[in-house]
Formats: structure tokens, sequence, C-alpha cells
């Protein structure tokens, strides 16, 4: 409801009240006073010049052209959307607007009893039809609470299954040695880095002496016995590849520095180590300690 026609159901429910009246009922929608009196002031102006409101000494009145502003307002914006989305072949998929509407509506026919008279003689659709939608609603609840306990059986199936996950940690030192700890129980005995950054992969590769390895694509080999200093060195500069991404191969998974993020992919028993590292070392059990961090050369 605008501002304007909040104010003239105010007065229309309390004709001829008072401004301090009116401003005390008006306020309680504004942070402070001064900005609701500021805002009831320009509006009490421009309702009374335009012949919505009649002022007399200290009071206010409703003119008939307000009361027909009002039911517009009511007729155009709660009836009129409450009707087309009734007439819908599932009006239930649209519960959240009629529950919204009718809601004001009620609360608005409650307090006048001339809106509550054009609101009867409004609506398209009676209470039986309402019901006949809650019921349908129902069912739909219903089906949707199966679907949802399906649907987190799959959920479930698919991690036994080793299906694919992903999960992301914030790219701090602390998350390269836990993702450095998990990588040392791999099988491999060198991992794959690549990055679209030149400059990362000339340092990291003069890092790690792998200079002589490095490959076209900007990538290279590392050795699974330095694989935890360079997640450590990666966390430690970001600088070198911001806005790029730094990527670490295995066999069976992929890790991603990016966004100053560390997001592993893979098969989900060995993501859910990644994802459930903290908790587990909480509960006493462990991953392989990382070794020494960044070796100088």
């Amino acid at each position: 409801m605008t501002t304007k026609n909040a104010i003239l159901l105010i007065v229309k429910q309390n004709n001829g009240i008072d401004y301090n009246s009116l401003l005390n009922k008006f306020a309680s929608s504004y942070s402070n006073v001064n900005s609701a009196r500021a805002a009831l002031s320009r509006s009490l102006k421009d309702l009374s010049t335009f012949g919505f409101l009649a002022r007399k000494g200290n009071r206010y009145y409703i003119l008939e052209k307000g009361e027909s502003e009002i039911y517009s307002e009511i007729k155009n914006k709660l009836v009129i959307s409450l009707n087309e989305t009734m007439k819908q072949r599932e009006p239930e998929g649209e519960v959240a607007n009629v529950v919204s509407k009718l809601q004001v509506l009620i609360e608005r026919s409650r307090q006048d009893r001339d809106l509550l008279k054009t609101s009867k003689s409004s609506l398209d659709f009676s209470v039986s039809d309402l019901e006949r939608m809650g019921k349908n609603l129902e069912s739909k609840i219903s089906h949707m609470k199966y679907l949802q306990k399906v649907f987190a059986e799959q959920i479930g199936s698919l991690k036994e299954l080793d299906f694919n996950d992903k999960h992301a940690r914030d790219a701090s030192e602390e998350s390269a040695k836990i993702l450095g700890s998990l990588l040392l129980t791999f099988p491999e005995s060198e991992f794959t880095v690549e990055s679209p950054s030149r400059e990362f992969i000339e340092a990291a590769a003069q890092k790690f002496n792998a200079r002589t390895r490095i490959a076209r694509n900007n990538s290279f080999a590392i050795q699974k016995s330095d694989v935890s200093g360079f997640l450590i060195f990666v966390s430690q500069n970001q600088a070198l590849f911001k806005g790029s991404v730094v990527s670490l191969y295995s066999s069976a998974t992929k890790t991603r520095f990016f966004g100053g993020k560390i997001i592993l992919a893979g098969p989900f028993s060995e993501v859910d180590k990644w994802r459930n590292a903290q908790t587990s070392a909480s509960r006493g059990v462990h991953l392989p300690p990382v070794g020494d961090s960044l070796r100088e050369r």
C-alpha cells in the first residue's frame, strides 16, 4: 500500500482524527518520528489539495474521492490478483501469493465494514474453492515428502557407490596442510600441476626443481614428497596467479586453487575426508602428518 493510501485508510477508520493521533498511527512504519512527520506533512498537503481529504482545524476527514481510492486499491491489487490466481489450473502452485493477499484482505476487512462489503462482492471464488485448493496442497505436500525421502536415499546410494563430489575450503595454510595429508595417502608417486599463469608455473617449477619438466600447456609433474610443500607454497603465493586457476591432478581427484578457495573434486569417499578432516581430528581420527613446510632448495 502506498504512503498516501495508508494515510487514507487511517483517516477512514478514524474519521475526524487529529494530527497528533494520525502521526502516532502513521509513524509505526518509520525508523524515527521526524521522518514520519515529514512524510505525513507532504502527503497530507497533496491529499487535501487533490480532494481526497478535508481539513477542519487540526482534524482530517476522508472525502468520497478518498474512499474510492482505497476501494480501488483493494480491488485492483488484492481482489483482482486473487481472482486471477484462483482461475489457474493449479492455484496451489501460487499458495504463498494467495496466503499473503488473503491475509491483507482479511485484516483490512475486519477493520472496515465497507471494505468487507466490497471484498465479499468482488471475489469470484468461494470458501469451498479454497478448501479444495487446501486439499490439493496437502496431497502435493505428501507427495513431496515422499519424493524427498526417495531423493535422500538416492543421494545416500550415490555416496556408497563413490560418485563424484566436490568441497571447498578457504585457501589458507592450514587447509593446504590438511589436503597435503590426504594426498600423501594416494598411491601415485607424482602429481600434475597446471595453470594458465605462466608467472606462477615458472615460480613453482623453480621452487620444486621442475623447470626442465614444464610442458607447453603450462604444466609440470611434481613428486609426491613435495606435494605438501607445494600446496603450502600455493596458499602463500596466491598473488602470483590472481584471477587464474592453479590445478593439481591425481589419478582420481582434481584440486583447484581459485578465488581464495581450495576446491577438491573426485570420488565422494576422498572428498568426504577433506570435508570432515577437522571434525575427524577432534574425534581422535588423524590423517597422516604433513611433512616439513616449504624446503628451501
